[in-house]
């Protein structure tokens, strides 16, 4: 379950103990931690907030408190405590309709990569017609993100940007897949007269292709890994998207296009970084270091920014104390950036369906079906949220007081098998509400 918070590099290419110890820098001592409390508690009752999904009016009138919190905000990210909770598609989609509405925040960048996500952005900008978003999402988004749930969000904001003049964006702050990416790149620099460009779009093309390609075979246990012509591929790519960040902002552009186009070298900069960081150092890289330098860059301006992206990178912590690889949650990079201009927001559940997919890798190829989730481990902050009476609440994590101790918190990931993984959290550290679902049901395939 550890690679499901670290690096592209880890879970792809350190598939051995022995990769694994040669990539990990070697690491002082680890200092003393005191053990999680797994004793059972019960939460105060006088910090629930209880919340209605009955209609979006009921809805909105409970949160009122919990928008409040958000609204001066630069940065507000709403997490997930696991990739394939319908709930949790529901509940952030009228949070953001709600911030989106009434308090000028402009757009929702989605644990999704960069390239990608604006080509199906595009699609949410027509005013003149409706495109059919079934198949750019299948297309263009990695299976977690495609189900019934997520389509419904998109069509609100299609819709909103046909019937209002202030325009509401789709945007991405992953670093999985580079080829949308460089085929921006290689449409919006044709013109370019300077070799270095167009030599390095090529290279940053070639490479994209045969690391995406190489992604998408990881779940299947025939295909043949060649990791030195991967390793050597990945670093070229990391070389050539380096060079044209560099050339960017000398090269003739109209102001729009240079903007998308910094994005997609910038993503596709930090996601070959991997590669880079094996080539120099034989150590991991950040991925979620790489999450916040894209939301600084989709910030930038006048933008206000809603993220969604699980718990286990939005926190202000780790989420794995074990992966050193990381530095701490991508909100504490971001908490940096901006400072006192953060707000996260988790989401939790207790029992009931999620969806996942039996891939290793993860790619907008894999399917996500219904699985059962186990009862919360005793001791959990999840088994003492779900004996909270009301079914659906939130409350303020920072008025935990004492009871703000480290305890077993559930993360799931979007593959089988990592359901009961439970890292030990202070909630109160790590984020600023908890919004909970006592009973949770599998998001709804596309399909």
């Amino acid at each position: 379950m550890k690679t499901f918070f670290r690096s592209l590099l880890a879970s792809a290419l350190l598939t051995t103990a022995t990769l694994a110890a040669q990539a990990q820098p070697s690491a002082p001592a680890a200092a003393a931690v005191a053990p999680a409390d797994t004793a059972r508690f019960t939460l105060d009752p006088r910090l629930i907030n209880p919340v209605s999904m009955q209609s979006f009016e009921a809805f909105r009138t409970a949160v009122q408190p919990l928008v409040k919190q958000m609204t001066g905000k630069k940065v507000v990210a709403m997490g997930e405590g696991t990739h394939g909770t319908a709930e949790f598609y529901k509940l952030r989609f009228w949070l953001t309709r709600i911030l989106m509405e009434e308090y000028g925040f402009d757009r929702l960048g989605l644990e999704n990569t960069y390239g990608d996500t604006y080509l199906l952005n595009q699609a949410l900008q027509q005013r003149t017609t409706a495109t059919d978003l079934k198949p750019l999402m299948q297309k263009h988004l990695i299976g977690m993100w495609q189900n019934r749930e997520m389509e419904e969000v998109l069509t609100w904001m299609q819709v909103r940007n046909r019937t209002q003049r202030r325009q509401v964006e789709l945007t991405g702050i992953d670093i999985m897949f580079a080829t949308a990416d460089a085929q921006l790149l290689q449409q919006g620099l044709a013109k370019a007269k300077s070799p270095e460009v167009q030599t390095a779009v090529a290279q940053l093309l070639k490479s994209a292709q045969y690391n995406d390609n190489y992604y998408y075979k990881m779940s299947d246990k025939t295909f043949k890994r060649n990791r030195a012509e991967w390793l050597s591929s990945g670093y070229a790519g990391y070389l050539a998207a380096e060079k044209l960040v560099q050339l960017l902002p000398t090269t003739k552009l109209p102001r729009k296009q240079r903007e998308v186009l910094a994005g997609a070298a910038k993503n596709a900069h930090l996601g070959f970084d991997v590669f880079y960081q094996y080539e120099k150092f034989k150590r991991n890289s950040s991925r979620d270091s790489a999450f916040a330098e894209m939301t600084k860059f989709i910030a930038s301006g006048n933008h206000k920014v809603i993220i969604w992206a699980h718990d286990a990178h939005v926190g202000r912590t780790i989420a794995a104390a074990d992966d050193r690889s990381n530095g701490g949650g991508t909100g504490d990079y971001i908490e940096r950036m901006f400072p006192g201009q953060y707000f996260v927001l988790a989401t939790a559940t207790g029992a009931g369906t999620f969806a996942a997919t039996k891939d290793v890798f993860i790619s907008p190829a894999s399917i996500m079906a219904s699985y059962p989730l186990s009862a919360p481990k005793a001791g959990s902050w999840e088994a003492a949220m779900s004996q909270v009476s009301s079914p659906l609440y939130f409350f303020n994590t920072h008025q935990l007081g004492a009871q703000d101790l480290k305890r077993p918190h559930r993360l799931v990931g979007q593959t089988v098998g990592g359901e009961d993984y439970y890292a030990d959290t202070q909630l109160g550290v790590t984020y600023d509400a908890m919004l909970f679902v006592r009973q949770g049901t599998a998001a709804t395939p596309l399909r």
